[in-house]
């Protein structure tokens, strides 16, 4: 009974979202920027829906929990000071700078992180080196996110079903994304949000006073310090994400596409901090929910799938028969919600940043065959990267994201540095050659730390990024600086 409910609850969802976009057509002019009529509370839920990543916060957190207690907490709280600094440091040069703002009839720098970096280096090919790596990227988040999707449908599916799933899931994003645009997935992401909060506080009331007596409050704060400390153990998963956080948010095409579609400054301040706080609210959650859990039913699986098996399988009707659908239909909602806000963005870079020349009216068309392509190369490397190599989940996590924010260094010098230094021929070769120098070095390390045995095999993984950030941004820092003292002499 508990798995027939959950099987019609996720094909009603996909069913609804499909025919959604095909109800709610979005126009040209529309279709990448909602006519720039975003307001903050939408760029908030559609901020935290895209954050509220099924790979991440309802597997890596609910899972970490049992382990870091909620010290695991550290990666939500970076996210939102790396947000925070974003906000405050640079929105206010971006708006300065013009990025899609046309101010005293200037000409505004662009409507994506692509035509921003080509104008700030004067340079094609940087902007093509810096989009194509973050570009990696995203398709590798995607790539994450439809392989846990299709997994939790293991519970109920015979792995020789597996695909069928995960072509049905990766068309329904490609449907209702490709025909409404941006409008669609902002309302969507809305739904997917709240829908996965109120999940989340359901289960925790309902843990809370059916099992308070077998959950130790000694459980939410493990031993932090010391030799058996969870700081001992952890401390490259720790500089991993904070790493990761303070830069991701300059990184993520979506966040360029809702600033550009947002008409006021106020709602992308906003914005920002709405959608923030709720991501580090839903993380909170779940990350007591997965102590929780775990605790209680200490013979689960570690895993999403674990968790899910377990309550369908309780003896509880109110636990099988109700929350375990209702968690299954969240997780699949946070899996569209990732997925669609993956692909619109990278849609919009290829179709405006590396071929943007089309006919009159031809524009959609043009959006839709980017579309078909981006799916067809999604599903290709899925099955390269899942079925062929077999890559590890956990290890191929830490991995995208590294490929996500290797661009950072150089976002952030196009957003502070000064035109007579970006522009030289020096910095714009030191730009491409630093970032992709950065990327080898990542994967460099990944592959080490894969090919490596033993406990160390994932501390080497999570250092990946912290290295290859610090190399590449040393490295730019010095050249700039060097660059910008000759400057400066040869104008004096």
């Amino acid at each position: 009974m508990a798995y027939t409910i959950c099987f019609l609850s996720a094909i009603a969802v996909l069913l609804l979202f499909l025919v959604y976009g095909l109800m709610h057509v979005s126009d040209t002019d529309s279709y990448f920027n909602c006519d720039r009529q975003l307001r903050w509370f939408e760029f908030g839920n559609s901020f935290a829906a895209a954050s509220t990543s099924l790979a991440t916060v309802l597997f890596f957190f609910v899972t970490l929990g049992l382990t870091n207690g909620l010290y695991i907490l550290i990666s939500p709280i970076s996210f939102y000071i790396g947000t925070t600094l974003f906000n405050k440091l640079m929105l206010p040069r971006l708006k300065k700078q013009h990025y899609c703002v046309s101010k005293d009839n200037e000409k505004t720098i662009g409507v994506t992180l692509g035509e921003y970096i080509k104008v700030r280096y004067n340079s094609k090919l940087v902007k093509y080196v810096i989009m194509t790596i973050t570009l990696l990227g995203i398709v590798a988040i995607m790539l994450i996110e439809l392989f846990v999707g299709v997994t939790i449908f293991d519970i109920f599916l015979k792995p020789e079903y597996e695909e069928y799933a995960l072509y049905f899931i990766a068309i329904v994003s490609f449907v209702y994304t490709g025909m409404g645009g941006l409008n669609a997935v902002v309302k969507t992401d809305k739904w997917q949000f709240w829908f996965m909060m109120v999940v989340a506080l359901m289960l925790i009331v309902f843990m809370f006073f059916s099992y308070s007596n077998t959950v130790d409050s000694k459980q939410f704060f493990p031993t932090f310090l010391g030799d058996t400390g969870v700081l001992k153990q952890n401390w490259a998963l720790y500089l991993n994400i904070i790493t990761v956080n303070a830069l991701l948010v300059p990184s993520l095409l979506r966040n360029w596409q809702l600033i550009a579609a947002a008409e006021r400054d106020m709602d992308i301040k906003k914005g920002f901090i709405n959608g923030v706080f709720m991501t580090a609210l839903i993380s909170l959650l779940f990350v007591i929910f997965g102590i929780q859990f775990f605790t209680v039913f200490s013979d689960a699986p570690l895993s999403m799938n674990g968790i899910l098996s377990t309550m369908a399988e309780s003896s509880s009707s109110f636990m099988s028969c109700l929350l375990f659908p209702l968690l299954f239909t969240a997780c699949l909602m946070a899996l569209l919600s990732t997925v669609d806000s993956s692909l619109l963005p990278v849609v919009q870079c290829i179709a405006c940043d590396f071929f943007p020349n089309s006919k009159k009216g031809q524009e959609k068309k043009r959006y839709l065959f980017c579309m078909i392509i981006t799916l067809i190369i999604t599903l290709f490397l899925y099955k390269v990267v899942f079925k062929w190599l077999k890559f590890d989940i956990i290890s191929w996590l830490f991995t995208i994201f590294g490929l996500v924010t290797i661009s950072s260094p150089a976002i952030l010098f196009a957003c502070f540095g000064r035109d007579s230094v970006l522009r030289t021929r020096s910095m714009q070769i030191s730009t491409i050659v630093c970032t992709i120098l950065g990327l080898v070095v990542a994967m460099t390390i990944s592959i080490i730390g894969n090919n490596s045995s033993g406990e160390s095999n994932l501390s080497i993984i999570q250092l990946n990024t912290p290295i290859a950030i610090s190399i590449t941004s040393v490295l730019l820092g010095l050249v700039y600086f060097v660059i910008h003292f000759s400057v400066k002499k040869k104008s004096l």
